[in-house]
């Protein structure tokens, strides 16, 4: 952070903690970004307000968007819903701006390291328009921050504008292999695209034909018998057979529920390899491998050069701690008696050995930071080698295990 932003001092925490409180904040949501601006009222619903994703501002009659850096809040974005005068500037109904003293240059909305590609746009709306993840930059004309993404797949943007060939010139000079898009010209934004086209022709602009096929999913009854009827498929047996199969169901239903990261065991690296071939670039993928050890003093199974080419190949391997197997194992070698993590253990492989590794590694991931705890991932885990257990869940820290929520199976062993 520069060091004229550091000496603000802003509590960004605790400012953006005190929008979150106006009682009043999913009304002004609701009737701004839907019935004004017509974001579909599933997005705010299901992903913006649970997440506390807004906050509301009364002074600047505006929303607020939390600028993150991993988990922290590093400045705050505001979108003002009317008309007002802010520090004697007038700001006009829809319009964007940040927090003085906000760190854009790395808090830039949603970013997070983890991603493996990114989507670009000029503002916050334009950028819920696309229900994906990315970034809203409403202003091109400093163009610095886009070196945050050039070891990502980024799609930009464009609004029609005059100078926009410019803009994409200057674009590709920082990142030559990014994907650029333009709203067709009879349309002044993606959001004016959203109102008069709907939600499938903004998608059409960033997905093929082939990209945009998902699992259609019945619909929701209302009431006391309201449901959701999912597929889930059972395996006659366990082990490493049914690695592609369990693969393929994970990434059909990760492309139903729009969820980008999938995490899986992987000891050598050969299901790594697979999982990369068979889920193809839509996704992040988090590697998790046997703690170094685990088989013999200092003896780690995924050889360095297989570790080397995951990384190439845009995933991330993480090697740490296993959150059933740490001092409480050192403690039953010792001494002969089970402590409360591998009791844990031994209970969640009641429903088969892959769902006890799905679940752990999903804590290790959410230590290692490389997911969120508020947002549903997959999880993949298997018996010995290869893969037979996927579960969509809600991770969390492994001190906060008892928060963890397995909110679908979607493919296990029926005989372990």
């Amino acid at each position: 952070m520069k060091t004229e932003k550091t000496k603000n001092k802003i509590d960004f925490d605790q400012l953006y903690s005190g929008m979150l409180k106006e009682k009043d904040i999913a009304e002004r949501a609701y009737r701004y970004l839907h019935e004004v601006k017509g974001i579909d009222r599933d997005v705010i619903y299901n992903e913006l307000l649970p997440k506390k994703l807004i906050g509301y501002c009364p002074e600047r009659k505006a929303l607020a968007f939390s600028l993150m850096r991993g988990f922290m809040i590093v400045g705050i974005q505001y979108l003002t819903i009317e008309a007002t005068e802010v520090d004697g500037k007038a700001m006009m109904e829809g319009q964007e701006y940040w927090h003085e003293g906000s760190d854009i240059e790395t808090g830039l909305f949603s970013l997070q390291r983890s991603f493996r590609e990114v989507v670009i746009t000029n503002g916050i709306l334009d950028l819920l328009s696309t229900g994906m993840t990315g970034v809203s930059l409403p202003s091109l004309t400093t163009l610095s921050q886009l070196q945050l993404f050039s070891d990502m797949q980024a799609t930009v943007c464009f609004k029609n504008s005059a100078d926009k060939d410019s803009a994409v010139n200057r674009v590709l000079e920082i990142l030559p292999k990014a994907r650029i898009v333009t709203v067709p010209q009879e349309f002044t934004d993606l959001n004016h695209l959203l109102l008069a086209k709907g939600q499938d022709a903004v998608k059409a602009l960033f997905f093929t034909d082939e990209t945009m096929k998902s699992e259609k999913e019945p619909p929701r009854l209302k009431g006391d018998e309201a449901y959701d009827e999912v597929v889930c498929r059972y395996f006659t047996e366990a082990g490493p057979h049914h690695t592609d199969a369990t693969l393929e169901a994970a990434k059909k239903r990760a492309k139903a529920l729009k969820i980008c990261k999938i995490v899986l065991s992987s000891c050598t690296g050969a299901t790594a390899r697979k999982a990369l071939d068979l889920l193809g670039p839509d996704f992040s993928i988090i590697v998790v491998t046997h703690v170094t050890g685990f088989k013999k003093p200092n003896f780690q199974e995924l050889p360095e050069e297989e570790r080397t080419y995951l990384l190439g190949r845009g995933a991330h391997v993480l090697t740490s701690l296993h959150s059933f197997g740490g001092v409480g194992r050192a403690f039953r070698n010792k001494t002969g008696t089970y402590q409360i993590d591998e009791v844990i253990a031994y209970t969640l492989r009641t429903f088969g050995q892959g769902t006890k590794v799905a679940v752990e590694i999903a804590l290790m991931a959410a230590d290692a930071g490389l997911i969120r705890t508020d947002e549903d991932i997959i999880s993949i885990g298997g018996t010995a080698q290869g893969v037979d257990t996927a579960l969509v869940l809600r991770g969390v820290n492994t001190h906060n295990f008892f928060d963890l929520k397995v909110k679908e199976v979607i493919c296990k062993p029926s005989s372990f």
